[in-house]
């Protein structure tokens, strides 16, 4: 006998505008989407945000998690009503090394502000902590985002963000497992490759993931290759990794599969983390028709496997 959580289809999907879509409320209203992720081009101001959110919840016939990709610093979505540029994670992870006063006066500050504010608009889920090591190479597009080059401190950082937010009744999504720090590409644009062996990577990179309270983890969009010729995402070994070395419990999702590192077709890209062992897929850039197909496809599958 089918479940509604068998109903369920385990899709984060990104939204277009300011509001709904006429296409958008047919394939929510019809289907049970995991969850929605908000951006910078959904959000005019906090009344029109909390109307989508409103929206959203009504027309879904489960409790669908909303999400934000949020972190501070240059990775503010909210950046047109209030800055936070001081606080992203390297200022953190400095200040914690060197006065830990302040550094708690601050991460309270930042996790109370960050709170109050979602919850007032209806966001259960906040895309933090980056949980990333920090190596002299690492790409830019982490650079900042990354607390710290030492993994226990990175660890002990994000361990005590997901804690804070949580008591909040914040839930987070610890990223990108099972780290992106030794990337020198983009991997919103390239496939990174990883050639570091496991004895390596156990004590560093992996190393920041371990034993992580997060409810949830996000991938990471890389090739381990002394681990396994298939990217992160798409890999049974690193997902065993993650639950039985990293000891996660929580649900694992993908990176948004918009993103250029994957270049498989869409049934590829929905299926295989799923195929993995991995629990949701993130589709972030608000196409309909991929938005579509996702859903088809996903029905397809778990049709056959049933």
């Amino acid at each position: 006998m089918e479940t509604s959580k068998d109903k369920i289809i385990p899709v984060i999907f990104g939204l277009q505008g300011y509001s709904l879509t006429k296409e958008e409320m047919y394939i929510i209203k019809n289907n049970m989407i995991y969850g929605f992720i908000i951006f910078k081009r959904n959000i005019l101001n906090l009344s029109q945000l909390r109307t989508l959110v409103y929206h959203l919840k009504k027309l879904s016939s489960n409790d669908p998690i909303i999400m934000i990709d949020h972190e501070g610093g240059r990775v503010n979505r909210l950046s047109n009503l209030f800055s936070q540029q001081k606080f992203n994670a390297k200022y953190f992870g400095d200040t914690f090394c060197k006065n830990k006063k302040n550094f708690f006066k601050d991460a309270n500050f930042f996790v109370n502000f960050n709170s109050i504010i979602f919850n007032f608009l209806g966001i259960n889920t906040v895309a933090y902590p980056v949980s990333d090591l920090k190596h002299n190479r690492t790409h830019k597009v982490i650079g900042d985002r990354s607390f710290s080059n030492n993994p226990n401190i990175v660890n002990k950082l994000s361990n005590f963000f997901i804690m804070e937010y949580q008591k909040k009744g914040i839930n987070c999504v610890s990223k990108h497992v099972p780290g992106h720090g030794l990337s020198i590409v983009d991997s919103h644009y390239n496939l990174p490759t990883v050639k570091e062996n496991y004895d390596y990577l156990i004590k560093n990179d992996f190393l920041c993931f371990k034993n992580l309270k997060s409810k949830f983890m996000m991938t990471a969009h890389i090739k381990f290759s002394s681990i396994d010729k298939k990217i992160a995402t798409y890999s049974k070994k690193i997902n065993l990794i993650i639950k039985n070395d990293l000891k996660f419990k929580g649900l694992i999702m993908t990176d948004d599969i918009c993103m250029k590192a994957l270049k498989e077709n869409i049934n590829y890209r929905t299926l295989q983390p799923l195929i993995a062992g991995y629990d949701i897929i993130l589709h972030c850039n608000g196409n309909i028709n991929e938005m579509k197909k996702i859903v088809s496809i996903i029905k397809k599958w778990k049709n056959q496997k049933n």
